[in-house]
């Protein structure tokens, strides 16, 4: 039976509740990864039949900002083998599901709350000077497999704080190897998409740096720019995994 509107409402995370994930139980030594990896490796022996690297010659582990598309949601498993302890900005309600939750703010992800964006930057240029990758979702949410949506600006703002690089990625799975889940997490009805057998193709795209050396402030208009060029690019980088599928 659907809970009604007000019960939604009353079991919803708070908005303190979301700044609380953003920051209190951050830990950017990642002290909990060893039993995350642990977890990441049992999914792909599981339901991963291969991983295809194209661009192989571009992986690189240490400070880079990892732009990729959002089909599916096992797509971060797939990278946090191939890059190994990074950190990922993670929707903050996220951070509210049992154990799931836990996981992520101990191996070191960032809660990204709505209204505090800035905080969340801040968290992941602290990353990169550790010399840890961080994986940044432009679209926001999943698009299951269809078009790419247009991408926010977060990863070139955080390039302009950082100074990091940005790289560029793509992972593909084959339609025939996802299969959709549908639930009612955060109280609400969600939806998510993933691979479940077979391989799946990631292309990876050399570093970029969209700004000049010591570069500190951009217009909107830049960021928009950087932000599309790099989408752009994410594009090119997914037609290529799409053709190696076959």
């Amino acid at each position: 039976m659907d809970r009604s509107e007000p019960e939604a409402q009353r079991l919803a995370p708070t908005r303190r509740e979301l700044s609380r994930a953003t920051t209190s139980d951050f830990d950017p030594e990642a002290s909990w990864w060893p039993a995350v990896a642990l977890g990441l490796w049992a999914y792909r022996l599981v339901f991963v039949g291969r991983i295809v690297v194209l661009g192989r010659e571009h992986l690189r582990r240490r400070g880079s900002i990892l732009v990729s598309n959002h089909s599916r949601a096992s797509d971060a498993i797939i990278l946090a083998l191939l890059f190994g302890p990074g950190h990922s900005l993670v929707q903050a309600e996220t951070f509210q599901l049992p154990v799931l939750g836990r996981l992520l703010a101990r191996s070191g992800q960032i809660a990204l709350t709505p209204g505090r964006s800035r905080e969340a930057l801040e968290l992941a240029a602290g990353c990169l000077r550790r010399g840890r990758p961080v994986l940044i979702y432009p679209e926001g949410r999943l698009n299951h497999g269809g078009d790419l949506l247009r991408g926010k600006t977060g990863a070139a703002r955080l390039a302009l704080q950082s100074g990091a690089p940005i790289q560029p990625l793509a992972v593909h799975v084959p339609e025939k190897f996802s299969r959709t889940f549908r639930g009612r997490a955060y109280a609400r009805e969600t939806v998510g998409t993933w691979q479940i057998g077979g391989p799946a193709y990631v292309a990876i795209g050399a570093p970029w740096q969209p700004f000049s050396p010591g570069a500190r402030e951009a217009s909107g208009a830049e960021l928009r720019q950087v932000t599309d060029e790099v989408m752009s690019r994410v594009a090119v980088l997914l037609n290529t995994a799409r053709s190696a599928a076959g």
